[in-house]
């Protein structure tokens, strides 16, 4: 909702209707008074429920993510661990591999995550579209790929955004024109993580 993580998004929704409810509680005490109790009582209901959603909204979260991750297999979707610590929980794909949606200087990025590659590498397309200026890079790095010897060049990310984690001043790579069909999200951002582990179709990361 609106970019907030869970907890942001229930505190938000709960302080709006309980606004509504105050203010219709305002509105009817001018009115009848049969009618007003009334729906003074469905408005205490819906407070009332909506207390109940916040209080639970962890096992909520936790329950609802898989039907999310199931609507958005990209998605990363946070919930809470049983300890009260936060995890995150990205889906498999069709194809078999993890995708995850990040944002690299604020600009959305499709990542595949390839826990084969030691750093995370960055399309020309989308290094471009993160803001780096690509005129002023160095492609003199040598890598071996499946078609042979390739060369990249070094950056930087002012911000590499996983779901509601955040890193700052994040080195990357950037492979030339058509070398690389789409990002990926590599150890040396996996890394800092302070784990990882994969659950069947699930892969779990915590910050």
């Amino acid at each position: 909702m609106l970019g907030l993580g869970s907890d942001e998004s229930f505190r938000l929704l709960y302080l709006v209707l309980l606004l509504a409810f105050v203010a219709m509680g305002l509105r009817l005490s001018r009115g009848r008074l049969g009618p007003n109790l009334r729906h003074l009582g469905i408005w205490a209901l819906i407070v009332l429920s909506l207390v109940a959603v916040y209080a639970y909204r962890a096992p909520l979260m936790r329950f609802a993510a898989p039907v999310m991750l199931e609507l958005d297999p990209s998605r990363v979707v946070e919930v809470s661990d049983p300890d009260g610590g936060s995890e995150l929980m990205v889906a498999r794909g069709n194809d078999g591999h993890f995708h995850v949606n990040g944002r690299a200087n604020g600009t959305a990025v499709d990542f595949l995550v390839d826990t084969g590659a030691s750093s995370t590498v960055l399309t020309l397309a989308d290094a471009e579209r993160a803001g780096l200026d690509i005129t002023a890079l160095s492609f003199d790095q040598p890598v071996r790929t499946a078609n042979g010897i390739a060369y990249y060049a070094e950056a930087r990310l002012d911000s590499l955004e996983i779901g509601p984690w955040r890193l700052n001043d994040v080195p990357v790579s950037v492979m030339p024109g058509e070398a690389l069909d789409t990002s990926l999200l590599g150890m040396s951002t996996i890394d800092r993580f302070s784990s990882w582990r994969v659950e069947g179709d699930r892969m779990v990361l915590v910050p």
